[in-house]
């Protein structure tokens, strides 16, 4: 399991890159309701992330038919597509646990995105294989906005672990993360959590 420690920048602002973000049981507003999201980027200027435990009604399948991508064929129907969150639901993205290709960005350590239409084709094992999820739209905050939520105890965040993207199925990932503190979410009162 990977330790990602939580640090301050200069203004003493909490840095949640490399951070899970677990939804509080208070927290009942649409996408965000249940979620668990996984921190690629905080700073002064804003946030952004992805929700890792929801899906879609498409498969990745049915996505790649659409693009016309001749590689849909070899991908296992049953993948879902993931809900990243309600920011540009149209924009696709790829995260896997290894560079596919020359073209994805290591956003954490073993944390690889792709945007680009052209990586799909090359993602087929590792999407059938569980190293890859495809991703529509990501949650995004404003400067600040973050910071009050969890003053607010909207969200406990927990250190990010590759395996529970990778390895624990979509509906176990939420509790898997909040079992690296040894809490189960069915013990979580209203208004818990920490910033």
């Amino acid at each position: 399991m990977k330790e990602t420690q939580v640090m301050s920048n200069d203004s003493g602002q909490t840095q949640f890159n490399g951070q899970f973000l677990v939804s509080m049981p208070d927290l009942k507003d649409g996408v965000f309701n249940s979620s668990l999201v996984l921190m690629c980027e905080h700073g002064e200027t804003g946030a952004m992330g992805f929700i890792v435990n929801k899906t879609t009604e498409f498969s990745v399948q049915e996505i790649f038919e659409q693009l016309n991508l001749d590689a849909a064929e070899g991908l296992d129907p049953d993948i879902p597509v993931m809900t990243g969150g309600p920011v540009e639901p149209q924009r696709g993205f790829l995260l896997s646990n290894h560079p596919i290709t020359d073209d994805v960005v290591e956003v954490l350590d073993g944390l690889f995105v792709a945007s680009s239409p052209d990586v799909l084709p090359l993602a087929i094992d590792a999407l059938n294989q569980g190293d890859a999820i495809f991703i529509l739209g990501y949650s995004g905050w404003s400067g600040g906005q973050l910071e009050s939520e969890m003053a607010a105890n909207t969200w406990i965040n927990v250190p990010w672990d590759a395996d529970v993207i990778f390895q624990i199925p979509t509906a176990d990932r939420q509790r898997a993360a909040l079992a690296q503190l040894g809490i189960d979410p069915v013990q979580l009162p209203q208004g818990a959590g920490h910033a």
